[in-house]
């Protein structure tokens, strides 16, 4: 469901089911610059294109391309494009209530822990196992995963440095390149995801609820 704000602005549900709740929004400088939100539920800010500043309750700060905030439940905040165009995603974990710090509390990949297996794919994990597993993940140039699936948690992966190369495919059938808007992976669904470019790829994942077994490669 799509919801104008002008003629270059908008706000966009990507997904919305028991656990996760995915907003895309767009602002532009010149038509609708300011934006207020409040939500019900803990949630996490991630700017994928341009600037954006965002106020709360005193707290000020801004955020960059592939950077991200922590937002807490019922907390106001203005965001405001510091950019002719800002594109941004907003990832509501349902029911969760647990962050009490009404501060916009930005990382990003370079400030989190950092982990390169074998495979040569690179981790940035954030740690929070109240609302999910988040991190930043780096696939290397022409890689295919193995498939595999979770159990009990949705995962959405959103491309960052998005070109269409990021693909994936279901139980080994039919590759499909993933938009710019990121795509949501149920739970016990088996994927593997595919960078077809010959550069290496970065993404978002957010997995909830936390796993609490790793990923289960299929057989």
């Amino acid at each position: 469901m799509k919801a104008t704000l002008g003629q270059d602005s908008w706000q966009n549900i990507v997904h919305h089911s028991d656990l996760l709740s995915i907003y895309e929004i767009q602002l532009s400088m010149n038509e609708h610059a300011n934006h207020n939100i409040a939500l019900p539920f803990d949630s996490l800010l991630t700017v994928t294109e341009g600037q954006i500043f965002l106020e709360s309750e005193g707290e000020e700060t801004s955020l960059k391309a592939n950077q991200a905030a922590w937002l807490s439940h019922n907390q106001p905040l203005k965001c405001v494009a510091l950019s002719d165009s800002v594109r941004l995603f907003i990832v509501v974990f349902v029911g969760q209530t647990k962050r009490d710090r009404k501060r916009c509390e930005r990382f990003a990949s370079g400030t989190e822990h950092k982990h390169q297996l074998s495979s040569g794919i690179t981790h940035w994990t954030v740690e929070s196992k109240d609302l999910g597993k988040i991190e930043w993940v780096m696939l290397p140039a022409l890689h295919k995963e193995p498939a595999y699936y979770l159990k009990a948690s949705e995962q959405y992966i959103l491309p960052l440095n998005h070109n269409g190369a990021l693909s994936i495919t279901y139980d080994q059938k039919t590759a499909y390149a993933i938009d710019k808007s990121g795509i949501v992976i149920e739970k016990s669904c088996s994927r593997s995801l595919i960078n077809r470019s010959s550069k290496p790829i970065t993404y978002l994942s957010i997995i909830s609820p936390y796993p609490s077994r790793s990923r289960v490669l299929k057989v």
